[in-house]
């Protein structure tokens, strides 16, 4: 049998009527014995609630429909409610696309009961349906107690910090949540929500999407959204964009991406004044998304982790040693003037030492003292597969490099890397990179700031600041 019927309008309007409600409902009665349909696009058709409660009914008693789309129509909290009855009962669907219709607190209620008991239900999107605080705290109440949706979308909904604050409490709360990617932007979060959100990442283990961008969000909830990845080890992706977020905030989360091994993608905008810099905050989190990314790739497979010009400091070297420990396939190692000291070569050290399979590795120019390199070299002696090491361009004391020099010498190289940019290049030429202006709001266009930080802002207006969007 036909496995995917799409009706889909084109193009997308939500005036569109490419079928209608009567069409619909008899194509529903037809539906309802079908044991072969597995996807149903109706999007885009002007759809209303007797065509939602017809498609419903229709649910109840089919057992094949895994994924149904009734984005941009115009279904509201009566075609919701029947939906919902469906969901109580229906354990076959996995899909429920309801992007851009007119469903209310009261189509939500309902569906935060269906919820409770539906176990079939992975992706829900309710993007652009006037929810408000009431129909998004209930949907809370359904997270409380589900444990099989795993992707849940409320952008555009309407929530405020008191919904935003139920629904981070319950995922929180409800240690068997599977929800893996949540969507809020576009809401009106302030720092009271934010809060809440940090305190679920806290804790939480599985979430590893979440979308806050164009919000209220200010410095007091960025910082601790950025203090909850200090101890959560799962989010991967976090957006930020759009918010009233400063350099204080992006300062915390610079710090914290140091320490943080497992997010992959941070979107932020930063306002600033117009006469300031954010060279080194810039920096610090480019240097710290290559080593993300070099230590993704190698985790991958790749045989050479080269991570050369990364100031990796001691704290970058360490996530190096951690991964040296873990992977079974990295043969080369590359980190030439990356700052690394004592502290990071003796851990770089310990990690050689358990690991076998590294052939080769270069720490030229670096800040390696004679205590590090001897660890190091100690670690060359006594290795079967380590055949090179360069430790050149380091502030070696004197007897240490003749002690060097004596020891296993057709196996260590002493080149630095700074040495040979300066022998081959006639001049040096520093390049600072910038980030694009992006002009901000005018005071009429913004949205209030939430009162703990009205007076903190009020110097900060748009006439003195501009937004800076980084995507790393």
């Amino acid at each position: 049998g036909m496995k995917c019927i799409s009706l889909s309008a084109q193009p997308p309007s939500r005036e569109t009527s490419g079928v209608d409600d009567l069409f619909v409902s008899a194509f529903a009665n037809a539906m309802a014995g079908n044991d072969s349909l597995t996807s149903l696009l109706l999007d885009r058709n002007g759809l209303g609630d007797d065509a939602a409660v017809a498609i419903a009914a229709a649910i109840q008693s089919n057992h094949s429909l895994k994924s149904l789309d009734l984005d941009f129509n115009k279904i509201g909290d009566v075609g919701m409610c029947g939906i919902a009855e469906a969901l109580r009962v229906n354990n076959t669907l996995h899909q429920l696309e309801m992007h851009d219709n007119r469903v209310g607190s009261r189509g939500a209620v309902q569906l935060s009961h269906a919820l409770r008991v539906n176990n079939s239900l992975r992706t829900l999107s309710l993007h652009g349906n006037p929810l408000g605080k009431d129909g998004a705290g209930a949907l809370a109440d359904a997270l409380m107690a589900n444990c099989t949706l795993r992707i849940l979308s409320l952008h555009s909904c309407c929530v405020d910090n008191s919904a935003a604050s139920r629904l981070g409490t319950a995922l929180r709360i409800n240690t068997e949540s599977a929800l893996h990617e949540f969507s809020l932007g576009q809401n009106m979060i302030g720092d009271i929500g934010a809060v809440q959100m940090a305190e679920m990442l806290r804790s939480n283990s599985m979430l590893q999407e979440l979308q806050l961008e164009a919000n209220r969000i200010g410095d007091a909830g960025a910082l601790q959204l950025a203090s909850a990845l200090e101890v959560n080890k799962t989010l991967r992706e976090l957006s930020l964009l759009d918010n009233r977020i400063t350099k204080q905030g992006l300062n915390k989360f610079a710090q914290v991406l140091k320490k943080n091994g497992t997010l992959t993608r941070l979107s932020i905008t930063a306002i600033v004044l117009r006469n300031s810099t954010m060279d080194e905050e810039f920096e610090d989190m480019q240097q710290f998304h290559h080593l993300g990314s070099a230590i993704k790739g190698a985790e991958d497979g790749k045989p050479r982790l080269d991570l050369t010009n990364v100031r990796l400091g001691d704290c970058g070297a360490i996530k190096v040693a951690e991964l040296l420990e873990r992977s079974g396939t990295l043969l080369g190692l590359n980190l030439d003037h990356c700052n690394i000291g004592d502290e990071g070569a003796a851990r770089l050290a310990k990690a050689l030492e358990a690991k076998s399979s590294v052939l080769d590795v270069s720490l030229a120019d670096n800040d390696i003292g004679d205590a590090g390199a001897r660890r190091l070299v100690e670690v060359l002696e006594h290795s079967a597969t380590t055949c090179d090491m360069n430790p050149g361009g380091n502030p070696l004391g004197y007897n240490m490099r003749q002690e060097l020099g004596g020891k296993v010498s057709s196996r260590l190289a002493f080149s630095s890397a700074i040495q040979e940019v300066h022998e081959n290049c006639p001049a040096i030429v520093q390049c600072n990179a910038s980030l694009p202006e992006v002009p901000c709001l005018s005071g009429d266009e913004m949205q209030p700031f939430p009162d703990p930080l009205r007076q903190a802002a009020a110097s900060e207006t748009a006439e003195h600041s501009e937004s800076h969007h980084m995507m790393f």
